[in-house]
């Protein structure tokens, strides 16, 4: 997950940024890559990943806590 957040961090500076998660091969882990599509993390336009770093950069501005691993 915390993949995701850095992609979304760096695709608000970035607009041209690739999602590191889109280059987890099918063949090779398909099981992981269903995953990664059902959870919408994978597999979506530019426009939704957009879309979803600004909601992230708003919910980090307003005090929100970044991803982070304990």
């Amino acid at each position: 997950m915390s993949i995701w957040f850095l992609f979304l961090t760096e695709l608000n500076w970035n607009p041209n940024a690739i999602n590191p998660l889109e280059l987890v091969p099918e063949s090779f882990w398909p099981e992981v890559t269903d995953l990664l599509i059902e959870a919408q993390y994978i597999g979506q336009s530019r426009n939704y990943y957009l879309r979803e770093s600004d909601k992230y950069m708003d919910y980090l501005s307003k005090g929100g806590r970044p991803f982070k691993l304990d």
